[in-house]
């Protein structure tokens, strides 16, 4: 028998309390190529039909957020989780000191001014009645030692949270663990190789960090599934150190990557690639972690129409993705 608690959180009949705090679709990943029109037509029927108003969507420094989009948020009062990875995947092409962990201050000051301009984004759309719920930050390539990057990304992220407290004091700032393979392996970025901070050390960083903001909101740590795959990870075993850490586990997004030759690749394969290394099973088994959880985390998707054996379209994959969260 189910029921709810006392405190709202859904209690199954194990008397375990339900500890995900929303679905998360990702919608981007397998629109993010058709014009802008198209692209809020599906966000609004995810939030119309299939019931899921929250979604992770890249924003970049000093790139506005297209009309289309903002109008379609503003009137569904949608929930957004930010994701900063294309703007550090973007720039690190061309600069690979580029990020908040960078050691040239020049070109983390960079990265940390375009955090900043996306906090002023945000707080535009906030007053436009779309929630910001969580914004994901990310280290920037390694190109030093350990102790460096995290002495650097320190700083960031205490320059960071200082703004967003003050523009956005109910955002949650996250940082997702990204792939952070050795910089003589053979995929290169921004395929892997875009985190300086492996999971031990990104824990200890942020862990760091929040014991110096006693009384703030505590940054927590989001896990991408296929980014852990290209690390090599088990990725729900990651789930369930995190859940056991002193860093809260602020959300799981769930996909795939690409197979290759040297080792999975970055490219989001839904779980309707065999190959994938993402499967259903796979995201019933998270799922019954964070519920198991003492603190609430969200749990999403989010996959491109990208497989090992050619492309599917982008209803194939958003209807299979959203059928999936809502079955969890």
């Amino acid at each position: 028998m189910d029921f709810f608690g006392a405190n709202g959180n859904y209690l199954n009949g194990e008397g375990l309390y339900v500890m995900i705090s929303d679905k998360v679709l990702g919608v981007y990943a397998a629109v993010g190529s058709l014009d802008p029109v198209k692209q809020a037509e599906w966000y609004d029927i995810a939030a119309k039909e299939w019931n899921i108003n929250t979604f992770e969507i890249p924003l970049l420094g000093g790139v506005p957020m297209a009309t289309e989009l903002a109008k379609t948020f503003s009137e569904n009062a949608s929930s957004l989780v930010v994701t900063l990875v294309a703007q550090w995947a973007t720039k690190g092409q061309g600069n690979v000191n580029y990020g908040l962990s960078s050691l040239d201050e020049i070109s983390r000051r960079e990265a940390v001014l375009d955090v900043q301009s996306v906090i002023q984004q945000c707080l535009a759309l906030s007053r436009e009645g779309v929630i910001i719920r969580t914004m994901e930050l990310h280290t920037g390539q390694r190109v030093g030692s350990t102790i460096s990057h995290a002495i650097s990304f320190c700083r960031s992220l205490f320059e960071i949270s200082e703004a967003a407290g003050v523009a956005l004091p109910d955002c949650e700032l996250s940082v997702e663990i990204t792939d952070s393979l050795r910089p003589d392996h053979p995929i290169g970025f921004p395929g892997a190789k875009k985190a300086s901070l492996k999971l031990s050390d990104l824990m200890e960083t942020v862990a760091a960090v929040n014991n110096v903001r006693s009384g703030s909101r505590p940054i927590s740590l989001v896990v991408n599934w296929g980014r852990l795959l290209i690390n090599g990870d088990q990725p729900l075993s990651v789930v369930r150190k995190i859940i056991d850490s002193d860093v809260h586990l602020g959300g799981v997004i769930l996909s795939g990557a690409n197979p290759t030759a040297d080792g999975f690749a970055d490219a989001h394969n839904s779980h309707l690639d065999s190959g994938s290394g993402f499967s259903v099973a796979d995201g019933q088994a998270c799922a019954e972690a964070l519920m198991k959880a003492s603190e609430p985390s969200f749990i999403g998707m989010k996959c491109s129409v990208t497989t090992s054996e050619g492309e599917l379209t982008p209803e194939q994959v958003l209807n299979a993705e959203a059928d999936f969260l809502n079955n969890l």
